[in-house]
C-alpha cells in the first residue's frame, strides 16, 4: 500500500496525445501523490507517468452522453475496487462544477471521498449561451448549468478558483469548503521570444465569448495609421460566417486555421503584440504563454484576466466590449517600440516569479494538503 495520498483527476476530452497533455503534470504530481487521471478521446488508451495511470476512454462522438456515462461507470469501478482493496482514494478532483463536477458529486456521495472542484469559467454570464438561437432553450440551459454548478459546489470539500469573486453568485456554500485561488496548470516552458514581427495576434475561440468582433473593429479603427501591421486571428471556426462578416475582406486581417498545440509557441513567439479581448474569461492560459514568450499583452478587464496582467506594468487592460478603448491601447503600443519592450520584459520577469510549473505545483500541493487536514 502506498504511503502517498491518492488523487483521482477527472478531466474533459477529447485528448489526442496523452504524453503531451499529461506526462509533465503527472511527473510533478508524483513527487507528493499517486493516482489516476481519467479523460476521453477517439480511442481507448492507458499510459503510466510516474505514480499516475492515465486512462482515456473511447468517446467516438466527442463529449457525448455515451462518454459521460462511461466517465461515471469507470469512476465508480475504480473507486469501489480501491475501497475493497483497502487502498481508497483520498481526493476526487473535477475539471469544472458542471458535467465532470456532477459525476464527482455522485461518485463521492456513495464512496465518501473528498470532492475537489476546479472552476474554470463564469457560468452566470449571458454571453456563454449567446450562440443558442432559441431564446427559451437559451434560458433553460443557463438555468440548468447554474443549478448544476450550485449543487456541485455545495457538495465540495475544496474549490479552486481563478479569481476571487468567481463563485460569489453561489455563496454561502453549505459545506464551508477550503477555497483557494491560483492559476490553472500551463506548460509554458516551450514559449520563447523568437522575433518581433509586426503582427497583432489573437489565439482562441469561440467568436462571441472571446470578443473577436471587438478586436477586429478596433484594429480597423487604427489600421490606416499603421499600414505595416497586420492582425492575425488563429482559432477553430468551422462556420466562418461571422468571421467573414467582420473581416469584410480587410487586406490586413488574416484568419489562420487552428494548429496543433505544439505549434502555438511558434506563432506566439513571433508576434509583436498579443491580445485577448474576451467578454468573459476565467484566466486566459494564452496570456501566460505570451508572458513566457516575453510579449506585450492587452486584455479585457474582465474575470481573471486582471490576475495575469497588471495594467500599466506588464501589459494593458481595456474596458470590456469597448472598441474605442481597445483601439487606443493598441495605438499606444504600436507607436512605441520602447513601451512594447518594457511590457514584454516585465511580463517575462513576472512569469518567472509567479507562473512557472513549480509555482503551480507548490500551490496545488498546499491546497490538497489543507483539504486532507480539514
Amino acid at each position: 500500500m502506498s504511503l502517498l495520498k491518492k488523487i483521482f483527476i477527472l478531466t474533459t476530452g477529447p485528448k489526442y496525445n496523452l504524453e503531451a497533455e499529461f506526462q509533465e503534470r503527472c511527473l510533478h504530481l508524483s513527487k507528493n501523490f499517486t493516482g489516476v487521471v481519467l479523460t476521453s478521446g477517439p480511442s481507448r488508451e492507458i499510459k503510466t507517468f510516474g505514480n499516475f495511470v492515465v486512462i482515456r476512454i473511447k468517446d467516438p462522438f466527442i463529449k457525448s452522453w455515451i462518454g459521460t456515462l462511461k466517465y461515471l461507470m469507470v469512476s465508480f469501478k475504480i473507486l469501489f475496487i480501491s475501497i475493497l482493496k483497502g487502498d481508497r482514494f483520498d481526493i476526487f478532483t473535477t475539471y469544472d462544477p458542471l458535467k465532470t463536477g456532477l459525476i464527482g458529486a455522485v461518485v463521492c456521495f456513495f464512496t465518501k471521498t473528498k470532492l475537489v472542484v476546479e472552476v474554470n469559467g463564469d457560468y452566470t454570464k449571458d454571453v456563454i449561451y449567446r450562440e443558442i438561437k432559441n431564446p427559451l432553450k437559451r434560458q433553460i440551459k443557463k438555468k440548468l448549468m447554474i443549478s448544476v454548478a450550485s449543487l456541485v459546489l455545495n457538495r465540495a470539500d475544496g474549490v479552486k478558483l481563478l479569481f476571487d469573486t468567481q463563485i460569489d453568485y453561489f455563496k454561502p456554500l453549505k459545506r464551508d469548503p477550503i477555497i483557494s485561488r491560483f492559476p490553472s496548470y500551463v506548460d509554458a516552458e516551450r514559449f520563447k521570444l523568437i522575433s518581433d514581427e509586426k503582427t497583432i495576434l489573437f489565439v482562441g475561440f469561440p467568436f462571441w465569448i472571446k470578443g473577436v468582433d471587438i478586436l477586429i473593429e478596433s484594429f480597423k479603427t487604427i489600421s490606416d495609421e499603421f499600414p505595416e501591421w497586420t492582425l492575425k486571428i488563429l482559432g477553430y471556426y468551422p462556420d466562418k460566417t461571422l468571421m467573414n462578416k467582420y473581416m469584410a475582406n480587410h487586406t490586413k486581417i488574416i484568419y489562420h486555421p487552428p494548429v496543433a498545440r505544439t505549434l502555438i509557441p511558434e506563432h506566439i513567439g513571433r508576434c509583436g503584440i498579443f491580445v485577448l479581448p474576451s467578454r468573459t474569461e476565467g484566466m486566459g492560459r494564452v496570456l501566460i504563454e505570451a508572458m513566457a514568450a516575453e510579449k506585450p499583452r492587452i486584455g479585457a478587464r474582465v474575470g481573471g484576466i486582471s490576475t495575469v496582467i497588471e495594467d500599466g506594468k506588464d501589459g494593458m487592460l481595456f474596458e470590456s466590449e469597448n472598441v474605442n478603448d481597445l483601439a487606443e491601447k493598441l495605438r499606444s503600443l504600436l507607436l512605441s517600440d520602447e513601451l512594447r519592450k518594457k511590457y514584454g520584459t516585465e511580463a517575462k520577469r513576472r512569469y518567472l516569479n509567479e507562473f512557472t510549473q513549480d509555482n503551480y505545483f507548490n500551490s496545488l500541493t498546499s491546497f490538497y494538503s489543507n483539504i486532507l487536514c480539514k
